[in-house]
């Protein structure tokens, strides 16, 4: 059930990607995978998921300069 569950947020994060760009949906991907796992507090899940999406940000988008969806 787990698996199915994992496999399901992936696809539904691919999908959602062009719409909502790749920041977002990854931050909201992050934060529903951590809380479906289990992760308490619920604030942690998405300090973890803000803070993710930060670095990421910042490694991808100011360092190396990529450009990616929703910049």
């Amino acid at each position: 059930m787990r698996t199915a569950v994992n496999i399901g947020l992936i696809v539904s994060c691919v999908v959602i990607i062009p719409f909502l760009g790749l920041f977002t949906t990854v931050g909201i991907y992050l934060a529903i995978h951590m809380i479906f796992l289990g992760i308490r507090p619920l604030i942690l899940a998405v300090v973890v998921a803000a803070g993710s999406v930060l670095v990421m940000y910042g490694f991808f988008g100011v360092l190396l300069g990529v450009e990616l969806s929703g910049t």
